[in-house]
C-alpha cells in the first residue's frame, strides 16, 4: 500500500513541485523504494493532468491572453502551433502562461494534448533519470557520511546562518540609504 502511495504522491506533487517530484521519485527508486519506470509513468500522468487542466482554464478565461504576461506566449503559439504545447514542460518562466495561452488561443484540443502528452512524457523521464543517477552519486559520495553527520550539519547550519545575518545586514543599509523604502 506504501509503494501506491508513493506514486499517488508523486503524480499530485509533480503539479506544483515540478522538477522536485520526479528527481525525488528518481532518487527513492534507486535506493529500492520503487520503479523507475513507475516514478516517470506517475510522474508524466500528473503533470499531463495538471497541463491539460491549464489548458482548460484557457479555454474559459480567453480574456487573460489580453494581460501583458501572456502576449509573449501568445506570439509564440501563433509561430509554432506544434511547438508550443511540445515546450510546455521545458519553457521556464511560461509554464503557466503557456498552457493557459494554448486553451485561450483555440488551439485544438486533440493537438495540445497529443503534443503536451509527448512533452510530459520526455520531461518526466529526463529528471527522474536524473534522480537516479543522484541516487548512484549519493551512494558513492555519502557511503561513510555517519562518520560525517555532525560536521556536515554544522556545516549546513552555519552557512544557512551566515546567509540569513548577510541578507539581514544588506536590508539594513539598504532601509538606511534608502528612507522611502521603509514606509513602502
Amino acid at each position: 500500500m506504501s509503494i501506491v502511495l508513493l506514486y499517488l504522491t508523486l503524480a499530485l506533487t509533480v503539479m506544483f513541485q515540478e522538477e522536485a517530484a520526479p528527481i525525488a521519485g528518481g532518487l527513492a527508486a534507486h535506493h529500492g523504494h520503487g520503479e523507475l519506470w513507475l516514478v516517470i509513468l506517475a510522474c508524466t500522468i500528473g503533470t499531463y493532468v495538471g497541463d491539460l487542466t491549464l489548458y482548460g482554464i484557457g479555454r474559459r478565461t480567453r480574456s487573460l491572453i489580453q494581460r501583458p504576461r501572456f502576449r509573449r506566449a501568445l506570439a509564440f503559439i501563433r509561430r509554432h502551433p506544434r511547438a508550443a504545447p511540445l515546450a510546455v514542460r521545458f519553457a521556464y518562466g511560461l509554464r503557466f502562461t503557456l498552457p493557459v495561452t494554448c486553451g485561450a488561443s483555440g488551439l485544438p484540443f486533440a493537438t495540445y494534448a497529443l503534443w503536451v502528452a509527448l512533452s510530459a512524457a520526455l520531461w518526466a523521464t529526463a529528471f527522474g533519470l536524473v534522480g537516479w543517477a543522484a541516487g548512484e552519486v549519493a551512494l558513492r559520495v555519502f557511503h561513510d557520511a555517519e562518520h560525517y553527520e555532525l560536521p556536515l550539519i554544522a556545516a549546513v547550519l552555519l552557512a544557512w546562518l551566515t546567509v540569513f545575518v548577510v541578507l539581514r545586514v544588506r536590508g539594513r543599509h539598504t532601509n538606511v540609504d534608502h528612507p522611502d523604502a521603509a514606509g513602502a
